[in-house]
């Protein structure tokens, strides 16, 4: 499958989850127990360890583990000389003479000294001659980069310093076609293996590798569901047209708080893949998002995504079966005066009374659906940033968790406006297709909070069909919670004067 996107996370990575074991330090108390030479009993002499850092001193050949591995999570940091040219080799055998003849290659380059654009198909992060960076992320020669190779069932991906740079499914009609003109076509066995050693080239440049740890994700997590190149997929957007916020705030090289987290949620279950962006212009369109099974967006303002494409979203890939929508806080200040946006995911942004230091508290509803089942059965208490709604329409949803308006009035900053209700969490089904919008996730501790993160992760299983969870509108909710909230906004003195 091609990629595209402006930044692809992992998670995410999204399918290299629920990890079968903890990390192991392929450099533990600064030895190489773990490693040996290619096609040799001991250690090399040309790779010494000094200080924890690894580094290739001469000529002398590859270093690979002594252990073959199948799916797993390779992290490691890597700093290359000015000009300097070297590999990480991995699903590699010893019956050829090198270990590239067998094993793929992410790449370890100095791209200005060889003179390389950093989107290209041999520069740095990159599954060497046969897909490219789709992210410029690379720090100049000297400098400590953030390697990770992650590969589950045959789908690998390459990231580089926090960002995804591809994906890749060994042995697809995709891979085959990029092998056949290169000079792996020769070599039958190269790419071919499930399981084989990772190695470190010498390919004559001076490399010093540090922090190299590993997760096995094989063993007991294999009776865990297995995401393969098959597993449902998400594409995040981020982008924002509107208020920026520092969930969604990318530094320099990094991906931003809320696809960390993202992709760390895909990490550990297993029940998605994950892909971002923060460039719906290149990235949104119908030939993109129909590999996609749920759309995601913590977004702002009006978006530049075309009218025609918008309304194939909406009213053709939206309301198909299988497909969702989920919007995570800002969602609802997305497109305030496009109707069929508000009226797909429920109601727009009117102000948000409570400020991201307001501690409120928090109803929950309907304690059955997978979407506020984490969160119990009794009241609780959170600081977020909370939204009021206009265009909110009870007919079409239910409602799964509400703010106590009364409760909560001492933490408003401004007046209240009508309608009073707050709801929090709701779901409705949308044609075949479904939506779900959280309104908390404001606050980065927030989108750390664990059971934030399980709302989310049994709202997308709920939305990909794999919980059980029902979305029959409940207007008698919002009547009750619309009563409430009024009265008490009444009795407060909080209420916004209706403009003249």
């Amino acid at each position: 499958m091609r990629t595209f996107l402006a930044v692809l996370c992992v998670v995410v990575s999204g399918f290299s989850a629920a990890i079968a074991g903890e990390a192991v330090d392929l450099l533990a108390d600064g030895k190489l127990d773990a490693w040996r030479g290619y096609k040799q009993e001991g250690a090399p002499a040309n790779w010494k360890v000094e200080e924890g850092v690894l580094t290739r001193t001469g000529d002398g050949g590859d270093l690979i583990t002594k252990t073959p591995y199948q799916n797993f999570d390779f992290e490691f940091e890597w700093k290359i000389s000015p000009g300097g040219n070297s590999g990480v080799i991995y699903l590699c055998n010893e019956e050829e003479d090198h270990s590239f003849m067998t094993g793929p290659e992410y790449q370890v380059i100095d791209n200005p000294g060889w003179k390389l654009e950093n989107t290209a198909n041999t520069a740095a992060g990159a599954l060497y001659e046969l897909y490219k960076p789709e992210v410029d992320a690379a720090k100049p020669a000297g400098e400590w980069n953030t390697g990770r190779i992650v590969i589950h069932d045959r789908v690998v991906e390459h990231w580089l310093n926090g960002q995804k740079l591809l994906t890749a499914e060994l042995g697809s009609d995709d891979w085959n076609a990029r092998v056949a003109p290169t000079k792996f076509a020769a070599w039958k066995k190269f790419g071919t293996l499930l399981k084989g050693h990772i190695a470190l080239q010498d390919h004559g440049a001076q490399v010093w590798y540090r922090n190299l740890k590993i997760t096995n994700l094989d063993g007991e997590a294999a009776s865990e569901p297995q995401a393969s190149a098959t597993t449902p997929r998400i594409l995040l957007v981020t982008q924002s047209a509107g208020f920026q916020h520092s969930t969604v705030t990318r530094k320099p090289g990094e991906l931003s708080h809320c696809e960390r987290v993202m992709n760390e949620l895909a990490l550990k279950s297993r029940a998605f893949r994950l892909d971002c962006t923060q460039d719906v212009a290149n990235d949104f369109t119908p030939e993109l998002v129909k590999n996609y099974d749920v759309v995601m967006f913590f977004t702002t303002g009006d978006l530049p995504i075309p009218e025609a494409t918008r309304e194939w979203f909406l009213n053709d890939w939206l309301k198909t079966k299988g497909h969702a929508f989920l919007g995570v806080h800002a969602a609802a200040d997305t497109y305030h005066n496009y109707q069929p946006f508000w009226d797909m995911i429920g109601g727009t942004f009117n102000g948000h009374p409570w400020t991201s230091e307001s501690t409120v508290t928090i109803k929950v509803n309907d304690p059955d659906h997978p979407a506020s089942q984490p969160w119990g059965t009794q009241p609780f208490t959170i600081t977020d940033e909370i939204y009021q709604f206009k265009n909110w329409q009870p007919e079409k949803v239910r409602v799964l968790m509400s703010m106590d308006v009364a409760k909560s009035l001492p933490e408003a900053k401004a007046d209240i406006q009508a309608p009073y209700q707050v709801p929090i969490l709701w779901v409705k089904n949308y044609g075949a297709g479904r939506v779900m919008h959280m309104s908390l996730g404001h606050r980065e501790d927030v989108w750390s909070n664990p059971t934030y993160q399980e709302s989310l992760l049994g709202g997308i299983r709920w939305l990909l069909g794999q919980e059980e969870g029902d979305a029959t509108p409940n207007p008698e909710v919002s009547a009750e919670e619309e009563a409430a909230a009024k009265a008490a906004v009444e009795a407060s003195g909080k209420q916004a004067k209706k403009a003249a």
